[in-house]
């Protein structure tokens, strides 16, 4: 299957390097596209309100992807677990809530050294929040699902193995506007919005919290 995908950025970038970018992305190393145009141009203009967006194809029936935005029951906290053990933000909670990312890391990791692409949720410091608050026990799972299911984050595709770097190809770019720096900010302040009413509106909720699936786990052993 051929597939587009856009990467956006401040440059024009032909051919992505394999080994060469931040170790402390959501799934580690490797070059992170979005099958979402608008996002792409958000994510361009974020800084200076002008940038690129680089269109590729991939593909990618040639390769094994991992696809953590199926709807299944451990898919959210599949990523959650990644997230939190690969984004150095996360490092104090790691400190204070040995127990509860042990628990995770337990029962829900995934190594990425057998897969060539990762498709999941996309996250910056507006939703970093979200998953911290998960750890702390302060807002339930059903909360969490919605908040990365609803498709405000939109979805990532991660070459992630040589053999996927060798198979995409360079399209074309398209420039982008002040218009997306906006957008990119209306879409943080959203998420700041529907983080203060999660706080509250599951403060004392019965749903699920992390701690209730620690409790129940150790019941099963």
């Amino acid at each position: 299957m051929k597939r587009t995908v856009y990467y956006g950025s401040t440059a024009i970038i032909e051919k992505p390097v394999y080994g060469v970018g931040n170790i402390h992305n959501d799934y580690g190393l490797g070059f992170y596209c979005t099958n979402n145009l608008e996002m792409s141009k958000e994510w361009a203009s974020r800084k200076s309100g002008f940038g690129y967006v680089n269109v590729y194809s991939i593909r990618d029936d040639r390769l094994n992807i991992l696809d953590l935005t199926k709807r299944t029951n451990n898919n959210v906290l599949i990523w959650i677990n990644m997230l939190i053990k690969n984004r150095s933000v996360f490092d104090e909670l790691r400190n204070t809530y040995p127990k509860e990312l042990a628990y995770l890391d337990s029962k829900y990791s995934i190594d990425l050294a057998n897969y060539d692409v990762v498709i999941g949720y996309r996250a910056d410091d507006s939703y970093f929040r979200f998953p911290e608050s998960f750890i702390k026990n302060e807002i339930t799972l059903k909360s969490l699902e919605t908040i990365y299911k609803s498709g405000d984050l939109g979805k990532q595709y991660v070459l992630i193995s040589k053999r996927a770097f060798n198979l995409i190809k360079f399209e074309s770019y398209v420039e982008t506007n002040e218009i997306y720096k906006r957008q990119y900010y209306a879409r943080k302040d959203k998420a700041n919005n529907l983080y203060k009413e999660l706080i509250i509106a599951d403060r004392y909720a019965s749903d699920t919290k992390i701690l209730d699936l620690i409790k129940q786990d150790g019941k099963n052993i």
